[in-house]
């Protein structure tokens, strides 16, 4: 059965648990941050390196397409050689790829540091959900409550970080925004080392090679495919052969599964409802929410010629994740985990219905504000319930590789949304209002769908 159960295990750490969770998140939030506070600094970055859009977009595209390729490899590294070994060389590489993009010259330099500090932030999030899993034991009640901790302080740093960005261009410099990670990272690896433990269970496992090299290979050329399309709805000659490399590698991933009993994800837990079935579920989750924001964003701009600072501030309420975040935890321990998933899966399909038609009469900027308030609870409720079934139902050894999966999933799912909720708002083919929309009435209608399948799960 889909549901939680019961345990006397205990937090393990010598420090409380909210401790060990905001030193974990620590890593987790120079990541977040890195996802949208670079997007405000385009314009800027535009002026300085005197760079074409269509070669500035790199700077967040590389960072986003190399994070979600390499999730499942660094996985296997963290089951491999430890993840908090794993997680320091991800704060480190994050760290020195922040000062490099600081120090950039030319916009080929920035886009380099940019997937440095991909490959960095690959490295710190599966190996920071496996640290938080191990400080709880087998706590599942604690696991939730961890990670829903760990969800709402990336989440309130990913909704800041435009508002962030606009502060520090209007009153600092573009520089700032990367010298920010420096302090945040070297908090982390230093109150990393002092107060968390190596976990030493289960260490020295063997990593497959192969598959996580195909997923690298399918995950990256399908990004990089959703990415080129959604900017053109078109592919050229080239992306179309990135796209046929990708599918080819998903056949072959798949064949690889299937026949062979030591794949990173054995095909007898791709078999179980739970596991399978949530790694769709988190891809459905993220398509609508990050999807969203990017309707959001340019509906906001483009259409209604809100300002930055006004978009900025209109997604601050997004913060009220963390209230989310931190119920889903009581919820599931009351309602049980399937309830948890489809009460808040149903409030998101409402809240995208909800802004669908907000779009569609033009409400106005007060109007929005107050309904947005809405938007992170249904995908804040859900979301750190999901992640620590899943993780629950990993075997033993395959936790980093496990959050790897999920987390490969969401970025994926993310990518998607953006990509081809995206081509509903380039104003190519209709109007940008009803993009919108359209869009929103899209993202409910998957947000629905989600419900449906976490209702079936047995």
């Amino acid at each position: 059965m889909f549901s939680q159960q019961s345990t006397k295990t205990v937090h393990k750490s010598r420090i409380p648990l909210f401790a060990s969770a905001f030193i974990i998140s620590l890593g987790y939030v120079v990541v977040q941050l890195d996802v949208t506070i670079v997007n405000v600094a385009l314009p800027t970055l535009s002026h300085v390196f005197n760079a074409d859009v269509s070669v500035l977009q790199w700077i967040p595209d590389a960072y986003v397409i190399v994070f979600a390729a390499l999730l499942l490899a660094a996985g296997g590294l963290g089951d491999k050689y430890g993840n908090r070994t794993v997680n320091l060389a991800g704060i480190a590489l994050f760290l020195l790829a922040s000062v490099l993009c600081a120090c950039s010259s030319s916009v080929e330099s920035m886009i380099f540091a940019r997937i440095a500090q991909g490959v960095g932030a690959a490295l710190i999030v599966p190996s920071s959900l496996a640290l938080l899993s191990a400080v709880c034991g087998d706590n599942p009640v604690q696991r939730t409550r961890a990670i829903g901790w760990w969800s709402a302080i990336g989440g309130i740093i990913s909704a800041a970080g435009p508002f962030i960005g606009g502060l520090v261009l209007e009153h600092l410099s573009w520089q700032v925004i990367f010298l920010i990670n420096v302090p945040i990272c070297l908090a982390g690896g230093v109150l990393t080392v002092l107060f968390i433990e190596t976990p030493t269970a289960h260490r020295g496992q063997n990593i497959d090679t192969k598959g996580i090299l195909l997923f690298v290979i399918a995950s990256f050329t399908m990004i990089y495919s959703m990415i080129a399309f959604g900017k053109n709805f078109a592919l050229t000659h080239s992306e179309l052969i990135f796209f046929a490399l990708s599918l080819l590698a998903l056949f072959t991933l798949t064949r690889h599964i299937q026949t062979n009993d030591r794949a990173f994800l054995p095909k007898s837990l791709i078999k179980n409802s739970i596991f399978s079935l949530s790694l769709l579920l988190a891809a459905m989750m993220n398509f609508a929410f990050y999807g969203s924001i990017f309707l959001l964003t340019l509906y906001f701009q483009d259409y209604r010629g809100f300002s930055p600072l006004m978009t900025g501030l209109a997604l601050l309420t997004f913060t009220i994740i963390a209230l989310a975040n931190a119920l889903s935890s009581s919820l599931s321990a009351r309602l049980g985990v399937r309830r948890t998933l489809i009460l808040g899966l149903l409030i998101a399909t409402a809240n995208y219905l909800i802004l669908a038609v907000l779009t569609h009469v033009n409400a106005d900027y007060i109007t929005f504000v107050c309904f947005l308030f809405l938007m992170p609870i249904g995908g804040g409720i859900a979301t750190p319930t999901l992640i620590a079934t899943f993780l629950h139902h990993a075997p033993p050894g395959k936790t980093a590789t496990a959050s790897a999966a999920i987390n490969a999933m969401r970025q994926t799912g993310a990518a998607m949304g953006i990509a081809l909720l995206g081509l509903l708002v380039t104003g190519s083919h209709f109007p940008i209002g009803v993009g919108a929309t359209a869009g929103f009435a899209l993202a409910a209608l998957v947000m629905l769908s989600a419900a449906v399948i976490a209702g079936r799960l047995a």
